[in-house]
């Protein structure tokens, strides 16, 4: 079991990789994920306790990651098709700019293309 400091590392870790490798600085990814880029740096300072499910959500949403992701736990069992979807959503990332009534829409629209290509 590890201990919250040992948690809130490896976290601390995870966000930095994760915010590298889009090449993106503190400030950006704390104006994406809605978070102030003081708390985003004690969070990548490891030094402050493990973030919130809220924050986490929604760093793990600006980085278009899983929470899983974030935190280095095992993912949730998911479905081939399960996985191609959350692929989809992620790569384009459309959803997140979409109003409710063109999310709605758009998933429509895919499960129709996906009923058509069976």
């Amino acid at each position: 079991m590890t201990t919250k400091t040992e948690q809130a590392q490896k976290i601390s870790r995870n966000i930095k990789e994760l915010r590298e490798k889009l090449d993106w600085n503190q400030s950006y990814l704390a104006s994406q994920a809605g978070v102030s880029a003081a708390a985003l740096s004690k969070i990548e300072q490891g030094v402050q306790r493990v973030p919130t499910i809220v924050v986490l959500r929604k760093l793990a949403t600006a980085l278009k990651v899983e929470i899983h992701d974030i935190t280095g736990e095992e993912p949730a069992n998911r479905s081939e098709m399960e996985e191609r979807n959350l692929e989809f959503y992620r790569k384009f990332g459309v959803l997140e700019d979409l109003d409710t009534e063109d999310q709605k829409m758009l998933i429509n629209m895919a499960q129709r293309l996906k009923e058509i290509n069976k």
